[in-house]
């Protein structure tokens, strides 16, 4: 991988006005070879009206990819004179609508929030992308829906970088490394693993940093699914895992 820069030199980030203020807003994207058409299409309905413009980093290691981006925009937000400066990560498979950036960044500035992401839902599971803590710091495992409904951002303690939005001067005060894996006690990749991203929450958190999750704006997570035709006829969608985890096969109540 080379340096950064070629990717974000001579992108400036766009001012929007917000309740609070203006406000500088850039938009980081850690990117492989190939993406998915229709996030290509979301961001430019979604970024290009309000002057935005995605600064990449392709390469292998997402980890590596997205903590370059990250670390260019920072060292160059030195001018105190300037407005604040709000970093968007984006996901090459997030799909979001046209208003997500001025929805989420109105309810993030209005916030003492320091890293706001939008609803996101896992591939393949319907589980939520992201994790809270009960008082005890134990892992929630039962929200009342009327928390999510009462509050325009909830407290998280992991969340994802589908479509994120992290204050520039917050990330200043996380050490490093940002994004790194820890294998489990055997150290294997088990379940009691530290991936990568989840690193990222642990250090901000360790930083004293607030984290949360905007309910008013949800995203969708572009994905894979195989369509069968079913015994009447009708549609029957398949993981792809769930494909090659059965041998091959398609599913038992697909047409024969």
């Amino acid at each position: 991988m080379g340096a950064a820069s070629p990717y974000t030199a001579g992108v400036e980030p766009a001012v929007l006005e917000t309740g609070a203020g203006p406000v500088r807003v850039a938009c980081a994207m850690s990117v492989p070879r190939l993406s998915w058409m229709d996030h290509q299409f979301c961001w430019a309905q979604g970024l290009i009206p309000y002057g935005i413009a995605p600064m990449r980093y392709e390469g292998a290691f997402w980890n590596q990819c997205l903590t370059r981006v990250l670390e260019t925009l920072i060292e160059e937000d030195g001018d105190a004179s300037k407005p604040p400066l709000v970093i968007l990560t984006l996901d090459y498979d997030s799909i979001f609508t046209r208003d997500a950036v001025p929805r989420m960044l109105t309810y993030m500035m209005a916030s003492d929030f320091d890293i706001v992401a939008a609803v996101q839902s896992k591939r393949r599971s319907g589980e939520p992308l992201f994790t809270m803590l009960n008082e005890d710091g134990t892992r929630a495992t039962d929200v009342r829906r009327d928390h999510f409904i009462y509050h325009n951002i909830v407290q998280t303690y992991t969340a994802h970088f589908g479509f994120t939005m992290i204050r520039a001067a917050s990330l200043k005060k996380m050490p490093h490394p940002w994004f790194v894996g820890h294998p489990g006690a055997d150290g294997k990749w088990g379940d009691d693993r530290i991936d990568d991203d989840i690193n990222f929450w642990n250090v901000a958190k360790d930083a004293g940093l607030k984290c949360g999750v905007c309910t008013r704006v949800a995203i969708g997570h572009a994905e894979v699914h195989f369509k069968w035709p079913g015994q009447s006829m009708e549609a029957i969608l398949q993981h792809p895992t769930d494909y090659w985890e059965g041998g091959g096969a398609p599913p038992a109540n697909a047409w024969r």
